[in-house]
């Protein structure tokens, strides 16, 4: 059990690297390790981990059986909170699919369990899940408001403040909103300079960076405002990635 155990681990922490294939393989031989020895909770982690990394890389089929996998293994009871993550990895495989109506479903389900636990950390993550969701279908009402709930399951960590804050600042980018972008942004990279999320601090200053060339360029342009929103169309968003 603790080779099965270590290898889940390695998987975990290697698709946070970025070394996807390895996690893959790791994640892999730890599930058929806990699959020999009847270890069940093992096997669910471990295929949970693998469903991540599997949507990481864009093997979606693979990524949904081995989350469903996972689930099938484990009720709400043995384990909420594997649940309530494999429940936000399929909200975010459907929605890769465009079968909104899963995901949306999925993602609630996560809610719901994350709030049985009083769980800040999952709630935060899938309201941001359905944030994005939305403002890819142009609901923006929608995103707005999940991001506002995002922000309230955030007050008491710097991190999470900072990655909802972050993805506002992605909002008010695509709306071309940009003074209020940057004023995000900045806010962001304040939390994330704070803990110490170098990973993310260096995306935060990407789009800083990106906001201040649209700024310059709108700024000598008719169709800006006092608010920095261009009049023209919209920019729908484009896929951004939850770190978790």
């Amino acid at each position: 059990m603790e080779v099965a155990d270590t290898l889940s681990y390695l998987s975990d922490v290697n698709r946070l690297l970025g070394l996807r294939e390895e996690g893959i393989q790791q994640a892999k031989e730890a599930s058929e390790i806990c699959e020999q020895l009847n270890y069940t909770f093992g096997r669910a982690h471990s295929l949970g981990g693998l469903a991540w990394l599997l949507y990481d890389n864009q093997q979606l089929d693979a990524a949904e059986e081995a989350a469903s996998r996972s689930i099938g293994l484990l009720s709400d009871e043995v384990d909420r909170v594997l649940v309530c993550s494999n429940h936000r990895v399929l909200g975010k495989i459907h929605s890769s699919k465009g079968e909104i109506e899963k995901a949306i479903n999925h993602f609630e389900a996560a809610l719901r369990t994350a709030s049985s636990l009083d769980w800040h950390f999952e709630q935060c993550w899938a309201h941001l899940s359905l944030a994005e969701l939305f403002f890819t279908r142009g609901r923006f009402d929608d995103s707005h408001t999940h991001v506002e709930r995002a922000k309230s399951h955030a007050v008491n960590d710097t991190y999470l403040m900072g990655c909802a804050m972050n993805f506002q600042a992605w909002f008010w980018y695509q709306q071309r909103r940009f003074r209020k972008a940057r004023l995000e942004a900045l806010c962001a990279a304040n939390a994330y300079e704070r803990v110490g999320a170098t990973t993310d601090l260096e995306r935060c200053r990407n789009l800083i960076r990106g906001i201040k060339e649209k700024m310059e360029k709108s700024t000598t342009s008719r169709e800006s405002d006092p608010d920095g929103k261009l009049l023209d169309t919209v920019l729908l968003a484009t896929h951004i990635d939850l770190p978790f």
